[in-house]
């Protein structure tokens, strides 16, 4: 929990970026649940470099210049808070990851538990594997 005793709710790199780029297939639906939600929101390098990278790959901006830009604006939001990495891999929970695309996503629910918050995400595997941190965002 933060030092103001505020939750907040971690964003994962897909939300991120479905919140940043209007042409992604779950822009809308970010949307709304951000407009609904009044906690404060997180991010940390990891999923703050999973934006750039995939505003870049998605060229849904011309260049880094750009994708830094949008970064920016993101951290400048009133409810934005900044998570450090602050956790050794030897801390985060490994049951039931099976593979290598489930790394990262164990890595953030130790985060959101770390800083006495949520995760939010659109990946059901993830909601599912972590549930006592993890929120699904509904894509309808």
């Amino acid at each position: 929990m933060s030092a103001s005793g505020e939750r907040a709710v971690l964003l994962d790199g897909n939300v991120l970026v479905a919140l940043a780029c209007p042409t992604h297939v779950h822009h809308a639906a970010a949307e709304r649940w951000f407009a609904a939600d009044s906690r404060a929101f997180a991010t940390c390098p990891i999923t703050q470099g999973t934006l750039i990278r995939l505003l870049l790959q998605l060229r849904a901006v011309p260049d880094a210049g750009s994708a830094i830009t949008v970064l920016k604006l993101l951290g400048a939001h009133p409810r934005h808070r900044f998570w450090p990495d602050a956790l050794d891999y030897l801390q985060v929970q490994w049951q039931g990851v099976l593979g290598h695309r489930q790394v990262t996503d164990a890595y953030l629910a130790a985060l959101a538990r770390h800083h006495g918050g949520r995760l939010a995400t659109f990946d059901q595997g993830l909601a599912a594997l972590h549930p006592d941190v993890a929120e699904l965002i509904a894509c309808a």
